[in-house]
């Protein structure tokens, strides 16, 4: 078969339309990540469940998600883009086509596992797409605009599919999204070439080193950088994880008071400042040669910002919508960490590295997600909380019934893992180019 991309070279426009198609799958893996949380209640009552097993079977998605991020890396590494993510769109639709014909806690796991399965491949493509198709001095640019990409899907799956669920029923609407899904598969297969034959020429005989896929992973996460980096990344990712894509709607109703379509549109609006901020993180970056002075801001900010978010109705709802927009600004830097993560590997382990990067961050969001889900249910349940109670609250009423004050506990872990990170930020080398050459020369012999 000819290679048509070996006739092709980077740094052209059509880089930004083989980019463009695969950025578009990060787009629909993230609406898809983030449609259950304006469904909560409704799932929780049509299937019985407690907030906690409902969460459980929900954070599947993750779970499947973040250990691939392992295996995904190495195989783009191997094998290119364009008949991984051809696959990996289709298996991530047709999630979605089962968890729309979903009726118990299973067949909503088993939905949730595919399309994480499938979505385990969007983000890492893109920027690996990227990494084939642009010159190296673009990486942050490019993480930084792939992100905000990918929060268009969090804008969508808001407040649009709030009103979209009152017209059409949820079921229907997630059926809709996975044919569209189906035809977006069609789209990849079609439009982005096999790597081109000259890709691996620009190594050299130092970077271009023969490892397999399992050796590469163990590489890249022999280094204490690389999990300090998935740390750091992970935390400036929970507003988005744990806030947008789970508990942050219904803990805003409940703890502020305010309707469905007004906690959907605050959760919108901190996807706005991720998605000005995640460009404008990657060129400040660049510009200034660090990667660590944006990062220890956007964690000091963040954290403000994630703690006085337990007060969603402190401010106002004028006010609310300036903390998430601002924190949105602010944990937008975690697109850098992903430049960062390749950074301290080899070059021919890039994708490795950037999946490695974003396993970390998916398997702790996987795990804050069912911790405060665990936590809620633990005391929603407590009988020394609801003494007053004679009969205990049926699984399917927990999630309806807890307060203000249980949401408040559950989710403050959020602003004390942002503590966490600032110190962990501070141990970590500087990375970016020629400030990490610099540090390298003046360290002493």
């Amino acid at each position: 078969m000819i290679n048509l991309g070996s006739h092709l070279h980077r740094g052209h426009w059509y880089g930004w339309f083989f980019w463009g198609i695969a950025a578009v799958f990060f787009l629909y893996e993230f609406f898809v990540r983030v449609m259950p949380s304006v469904i909560l209640e409704d799932l929780a009552k049509e299937v019985d469940a407690s907030p906690g097993n409902l969460v459980a079977a929900l954070a599947v998605y993750l779970w499947v998600y973040a250990p691939l991020q392992l295996v995904v890396g190495g195989l783009f590494d191997r094998f290119g883009t364009k008949f991984l993510l051809a696959g990996a769109t289709a298996i991530c639709a047709s999630g979605c086509l089962l968890f729309g014909a979903a009726h118990n806690l299973g067949d909503i796991s088993l939905a949730r596992g595919m399309s994480g399965f499938g979505s385990a491949f969007a983000f890492v493509g893109a920027v690996y797409v990227a990494t084939v198709w642009f010159p190296p001095s673009r990486l942050a640019l490019i993480v930084g605009i792939t992100t905000a990409v990918g929060m268009l899907g969090q804008v969508i799956g808001q407040t649009p599919l709030v009103e979209a669920v009152k017209i059409f029923d949820w079921r229907n609407v997630v059926l809709a999204c996975g044919w569209a899904g189906v035809v977006l598969a069609g789209l990849v297969w079609l439009i982005i070439p096999p790597r081109p034959s000259w890709f691996h020429e620009r190594f050299t005989e130092e970077d271009e080193v023969n490892f397999g896929i399992i050796r590469g992973i163990v590489r890249v996460l022999s280094h204490w950088h690389l999990w300090a980096v998935g740390l750091v990344s992970a935390v400036l990712y929970l507003p988005l994880s744990v806030v947008a894509a789970m508990w942050g709607n219904t803990f805003m109703e409940k703890a502020g008071s305010y309707s469905a379509e007004q906690a959907s549109f605050a959760t919108i609006v901190l996807a706005i400042g991720w998605l000005i901020g995640c460009p404008l993180a990657g060129i400040v970056s660049d510009r200034l040669g660090s990667r660590k002075v944006p990062l220890l801001v956007g964690i000091f900010g963040g954290g403000v910002s994630m703690l006085l978010l337990l007060w969603p109705s402190l401010f106002g709802y004028s006010g609310l919508l300036a903390v998430m927009f601002i924190g949105g600004i602010f944990t937008s830097t975690q697109v850098i960490c992903f430049a960062m993560a390749m950074e301290v590997s080899p070059k021919s382990l890039h994708g490795t590295a950037a999946a490695s990067c974003n396993f970390i961050t998916m398997m702790v969001a996987a795990g804050l997600q069912v911790l405060i889900g665990w936590i809620l249910t633990a005391e929603v349940t407590a009988p020394l909380l609801h003494a007053r109670k004679v009969a205990g609250i049926p699984p399917a009423e927990q999630l309806a019934s807890a307060t203000p004050d249980e949401f408040r506990w559950a989710l403050a872990i959020v602003p004390i893992l942002f503590v966490v990170a600032l110190v962990v930020c501070l141990l970590l080398p500087e990375t970016a180019p020629g400030r990490a050459a610099k540090t390298k020369r003046d360290a002493p012999a």
